[in-house]
């Protein structure tokens, strides 16, 4: 790979929690050492971690591009914290140890920091691979959006002082927002965010993780949207001509899907061959 020449690149924090991740965390890190962009630094944080494989694999990665630190069970947005508070970089990029880079994301996500001043978040285009594979189908990124939905994930890099200045990833966001309340405090500032139109990060599926247990419980999530709006009331006040009209339009497309649900239900009902399809349906309205 092409490699970059400049001497005075700034210096990155790769910052990546681990958490009994042995079996994926050697491709991560392989991901990075492939970069186009030399000047990083990797801070790995054992959060605890009580697998054999993994202990071994992180007791032999300390060297001098990469810092292994060890916390106990302060959860990925605490984890992150402990890891940026001692970085030394002047960009951020959180990397989880079960994800990938593709070899330019630094690279491009430092060019557009360094020539776009009004810029305060870089991320990018993704696709999944594991238990699930093909394009991650988040929408292309506009300010419309993110009032209404988090579409930005944690791989995205942003600049040090700005995380000082918010106080860095809320960790009472247990449930895996702690992201997109943080995004909210970037904009806050007068920051902007952009999405470099290419994959180039790759976002790894589990059977079972943080994120699809939060997804099945409608009253937790419930709880931190709430607990979201509670940290950014004067941002969406100050939005309120863009907020309602989404809301407002996202309630009614609820609306119509439930109705297209329950009258898909009313037809299988009649059906005795496909007593499983309309127990779907009628979970799915339940849940909705």
């Amino acid at each position: 790979c092409r490699r970059m020449t400049r001497v005075s690149a700034a210096l990155v924090s790769v910052i990546m929690p681990c958490y009994n991740d042995g079996r994926y965390i050697k491709e991560a890190i392989d991901s990075l050492r492939r970069q186009t962009y030399s000047n990083f630094e990797l801070i790995i944080v054992d959060d605890g971690s009580d697998d054999s494989e993994t202990v071994s694999i992180l007791s032999t990665l300390n060297d001098g591009k990469t810092t292994v630190l060890h916390t106990n069970h302060l959860r990925p947005a605490g984890a992150r914290n402990y890891g940026i508070e001692r970085a030394r970089g002047k960009y951020i990029l959180p990397l989880d140890s079960d994800d990938t880079i593709e070899p330019t994301y630094l690279e491009k996500a430092v060019n557009v920091l360094e020539t776009q001043p009004d810029i305060g978040v870089v991320y990018c285009q993704a696709d999944l691979f594991g238990e699930k594979s093909g394009r991650w189908e988040l929408p292309d990124y506009s300010r419309r959006a993110m009032l209404l939905d988090n579409i930005v994930f944690v791989t995205s890099m942003f600049y040090r002082s700005d995380w000082e200045t918010v106080g860095g990833f809320k960790t009472n966001m247990d449930a895996g927002m702690e992201d997109y309340d943080f995004w909210l405090s970037i904009l806050e500032l007068g920051r902007e965010i952009y999405q470099i139109p290419e994959v180039l990060f790759h976002y790894r599926i589990k059977p079972v993780s943080r994120t699809t247990s939060f997804q099945e419980s409608c009253p937790q999530v419930q709880q931190i949207y709430r607990r979201i709006f509670e940290n950014h009331k004067d941002f969406y006040k100050n939005n309120y001509d863009e907020v309602i009209p989404i809301m407002r339009d996202a309630l009614i497309e609820q609306i119509f899907l439930r109705k297209k649900l329950e009258t898909e239900l009313k037809m299988v009902q009649g059906v005795k061959n496909i007593p499983i399809l309309g127990k779907f349906i009628k979970w799915i309205i339940e849940h909705n």
